[in-house]
């Protein structure tokens, strides 16, 4: 067996071998090895490589890593890798059955997030290659991947582009699965919260065995995972609480902010039954505070303490409705899945494999009722037949013409949605020995995902409007005033609408994407040259993908017929061809400050056929000073190149936007999306670290990490009311330009804002992560201490508009400018799909302990998620600009951060059976106020109990 110093030069060499290799041992040279071979058993002292060219120990690594065994995973006794992952301190939870509940399409998803970067700047790969992807954007559902059979998880948390390509911006997160599985294994489990929600039922099975007299090997296995959710806010304390944000549209109280998050929040603009609103309702007008209870029987509406749109502390608006009301707090997801690999060794320089992959994963729940609240509501005017003549013969008294109603469209039915991918993937490959060290590897794998949506029961707006202006004909027959086909519908109360007219004035909208992903990858490795220090390791190969993308959608939706989520149907496609080398040379060796001191790189060229060619490259060194002390550095330019959904996908909403040239208010038609015109983003990565073993406590390994990221030419959007502002001020000095290409006028009536994806914005990631590892004997046991940690220093978002901090002629600030310090903050941002920074509270910490004897084990795990802003954007009293005469002002802008505590015990009545219980978030501690504006960071759950069992044999 080769000594340890031979293996670490060579696991070095082969960091940077091929792209797409599978686990494979580390040989000295001239070993004969393919470098697909499967590995033996290792020995104690060896160090196995796997594809995404890192070491078995994440403290060997020349690259930040973080390495997460199936034991680790285990002990969480979760069902998603996801959740899993996103308890990593290095991850934010933007894409996650908590982080977005209420997304109506790719609901219930997992998608890694990494540095806060935005989950398209993430890399997931399996074994060491390109998964399909679970959305036209390009991520990896986590939950499409079967935990029963991973061997480990490497997290590469720095630029990784010239390895593996796009996207790996962030960093990889590649999960090994254990494809030499012998035997068979199994994992049942049932989990419920504190509160008797979210039920998870979960079975998994898995066996592995020999095959043709061992010269094969096949693993099969499948999963089935359902959780229930939680459907509603109100059944936790603080979903109770109302906390809701509360905005003065106008004049204030002197010294009061512009906004201020408070509990017992209820909308003033809507109710169940519809309320007056608009014109003729303020204070003293003829028309406030009149409701619509059931029958259109009006009723008095108690507008509390009423601040702009809401009212506070529970004194006013309708009992039991607030912003939240059919909003799911938890997601809940189904998902079965499966996989068969198998691999023939033809002769010992020749070894086949293959791989069938299915997955299927989803989301079928409710999500609010339709709505029109402020500030268009939904016209009536006053010949309705359906008005009450109590609020006619006000009108007339008045000489009102019509007014608006703020409605919850309860009796239509929530909106039931249902978003399901379904995954297929199948895999051929080879690998061999072309003798004197030369090793080569290669495969092709054909991927599709069929995503399927469904929103019913949405309102359809120009039906609504038409259908609402209700008038008698000459036969004295309600009907509508102007659309043939329509039936009128009575608006005034809760249940008034008949069945006729619901159906008229709803419909269901459809979004169906087919992807596909074709990758062919060929690979070269060897050490053709050695120098005095060792032999120089050299990798070369080439790829080819394609990722073709059909989207279609229902007719209503390409009208622009509902109030938000109107895809357009789009045919995407693109193929990048990529050739890439790599090597690793050893300097020194065995000197008094050297033990071995290496250098690596790598470069890659991708031509992609959408937007040309770009090089990417990584430079990097390894110096072990000492045996207790290594340095390592790497220096790396990086790419993501635009996706199917950044060139070609559209949807369109009505936003309420402010008109600069009218100052008025209204509803606009905002197109927001694809741009052929897209170029890769580039970004540039420097990590430097230190590893310590120190020699007075065997068995502590320490790392420390500082990374600096930055991001040029970040796809991005301006949101549509900077676009509108833009353009005024443009033609406010009679230069109409580039915003205004955005902007439909019809004289100064704004018909439409488009938004389209520009290579326009800047990020700037900085921080450092550490992690200690110390293993020990007591007590006739093992214990185990780990901890991971992530400090963030930077986290700057730069939207490209170049706009300074802004103050009027008084010194008060009016807006914080274009770069936005986004380290410390824990909101103000939606979860989901995203391309821009996410949060990144300053301090993530996750530490826990284990203990093992005998039959039994047991687990304690802390983690702290730090606090910090809410809206970085805003300034609260902490800030130095603080003015509560600011339009950008808050009451308070700062929530404290959370400890969360779990518990595991684990016993084994015999080798072949383990019995397990989880306990999460021992304490129940809720999310900070206000939990509505803390997407995917803090628990919502509570404590949450999970037994479970598992067989092996």
């Amino acid at each position: 067996m080769p000594n340890r110093r031979c293996l670490c030069r060579t696991a070095a060499a082969w960091v940077l071998a091929a792209a797409s290799a599978t686990p494979l041992l580390a040989q000295p040279p001239a070993s004969g090895v393919a470098a697909n071979a499967v590995p033996p058993q290792a020995e104690p002292g060896t160090i196995v490589i796997t594809g995404s060219r890192v070491v078995r120990d994440g403290f060997d690594a020349p690259t930040p890593t973080t390495v997460l065994s199936a034991a680790e995973l285990q002990a969480r006794g979760t069902a998603q890798i996801g959740e899993f992952l996103n308890e990593v301190p290095a991850f934010r939870a933007s894409a996650s059955p908590q982080a977005n509940p209420s997304a109506p399409r790719n609901a219930g998803q997992y998608f890694a997030d990494l540095r806060g970067l935005g989950n398209v700047r993430t890399l997931v790969l399996v074994n060491g290659r390109r998964f399909t992807p679970s959305s036209p954007e390009g991520q990896v559902d986590l939950n499409m991947i079967p935990s029963v059979l991973v061997e480990r998880i490497d997290v590469v948390t720095g630029g990784a582009s010239a390895q593996w390509g796009s996207d790996a911006v962030a960093g990889v997160v590649n999960i090994l699965l254990d494809t030499r599985l012998g035997g068979f294994r199994s994992d049942v489990s049932f989990a419920i919260t504190t509160y008797g929600d979210n039920e998870e039922y979960r079975a998994s099975l898995a066996y592995g065995s020999d095959f043709a007299g061992g010269h094969g090997h096949f693993v099969v296995g499948g999963e089935y995972v359902t959780s229930a959710g939680v459907a509603n806010h109100y059944v936790r304390p603080f979903g109770r609480d109302q906390q809701e944000l509360v905005s003065y549209p106008g004049t204030r109280p002197a010294g009061a902010p512009s906004r201020f998050y408070a509990s017992g929040v209820t909308p003033i603009t809507m109710t169940r039954g519809g309320l007056i609103i608009g014109p003729n309702t303020g204070l003293g007008q003829p028309l406030r505070g009149i409701q619509f209870g059931p029958g259109g029987v009006t009723q008095p509406f108690n507008y509390g303490t009423a601040v702009g749109t809401s009212a506070i502390d529970f004194t006013g608006g309708e009992p039991g409705f607030s912003i939240r009301s059919g909003h799911p707090l938890v997601r809940p997801v189904e998902r079965a899945i499966a996989l068969v690999h198998a691999d023939y060794e033809v002769s010992d320089a020749l070894r086949l494999f293959g791989e069938l992959n299915y997955g299927r994963s989803g989301s079928d729940s409710t999500t609010p009722y339709p709505r029109d609240p402020a500030p268009g509501g939904i016209v009536i005017q006053r010949d309705n037949p359906f008005l009450p003549a109590s609020v006619g013969a006000i009108m007339d008294a008045n000489n009102i013409a019509s007014f608006s109603l703020g409605r919850e469209y309860r009796d239509f039915g929530p909106v039931r949605s249902r978003s399901f991918n379904t995954t297929v993937r199948a895999l051929l490959g080879g690998a061999g020995a072309l003798g004197g060290g030369w090793t080569w590897d290669a495969y092709y794998a054909y991927g599709r995902n069929e995503f399927r949506s469904t929103l019913a029961n949405l309102k359809v707006n120009r039906n609504l409007r038409f259908a609402a202006d209700a008038v008698r004909d000459g036969s004295g027959a309600t009907v509508c005033r102007d659309a043939a086909g329509c039936v009128p519908i009575n608006l005034f109360g809760e249940g008034s609408p008949g069945a006729a007219a619901i159906d008229y004035v709803t419909a269901t909208a459809i979004y169906d994407v087919d992807s596909t992903q074709q990758v062919a990858a060929a690979n070269l490795q060897g050490e053709p040259v050695s120098t005095w220090a060792g032999p120089v390791s050299l990798a070369a190969g080439a790829e080819w993908r394609s990722e073709r993308s059909v989207a279609l959608s229902d007719p209503l939706s390409q009208a622009d017929a509902f109030a938000y989520g109107n895809p357009k149907a789009f045919r995407g496609a693109y193929e990048v061809v990529e050739g890439y080398a790599e090597a690793v040379v050893p300097l020194a060796r065995d000197l008094p400050f050297a033990r071995r001191l290496d250098l690596n790189g790598a470069v890659r060229y991708a031509d992609y056929s959408t937007s040309g060619g770009v090089w990417t490259w990584k430079l990097g060194g390894t110096w072990e000073v000492t045996d207790f002390l290594t340095l390592r550095a790497t220096r790396s330019r990086d790419i993501r190149a635009p996706n199917n959904s950044d060139l070609y996908a559209e949807t369109t909403a009505f936003f309420t936007l402010r008109n600069p040239l009218t100052g008025v208010s209204s509803q606009v038609s905002t197109r927001s999306g694809g741009n052929p015109q897209l170029r890769p983003e580039a970004a540039d990565t420097l990590t430097l670290g230190l590893v310590l073993s120190p020699p007075v406590l065997p068995g502590l390994r320490l790392s420390v990490d500082y990374w600096d990221i930055r991001i040029d030419g970040a796809i991005s959007s301006y949101d549509a009311q900077t676009v509108l502002d833009s353009c005024g001020a443009e033609i406010g000095v009679g230069r109409p330009g580039f915003f205004c290409g955005f902007v439909s006028l019809a004289g100064t009536t704004v018909t439409e804002v488009r938004t389209p994806l520009l290579n326009i914005a800047g990020f700037r990631a900085r921080g450092v992560d550490f992690e200690a590892s110390y293993r020990f004997d007591l007590a006739g046991g093992t214990m185990n201490a780990r901890l991971f940690g992530t400090y963030t220093r930077n986290l700057i978002f730069d939207d490209g508009l170049g706009n300074a901090r802004r103050y009027n002629a008084a010194g008060v600030i009016q807006s914080v400018g274009s770069i936005v310090e986004r380290a410390g903050s824990v909101g103000g941002f939606t979860g989901g799909v995203n391309n821009g920074a996410t949060n990144a509270p300053t301090w993530m910490l996750n530490a826990s302990l284990s203990y093992r004897r005998d039959n039994w084990s047991a687990m304690v795990q802390g983690r702290y998620v730090g606090g910090g802003l809410i809206d970085p954007t805003l300034v609260g009293p902490d800030d130095p600009d603080y003015d509560p005469a600011s339009p950008i002002s808050i009451g308070d802008n700062t929530v404290p951060g959370r400890f969360y505590t779990s518990v595991a015990v684990t016993y084994r009545p015999s080798r072949q059976v383990e019995l397990y219980g989880v306990v999460d978030n021992l304490t129940n501690a809720g999310p900070p106020f206000p939990y509505n504006a803390l997407v995917g960071l803090y628990d919502k759950l509570g404590r949450n109990f999970r037994i479970g069992a598992r067989l092996q044999f």
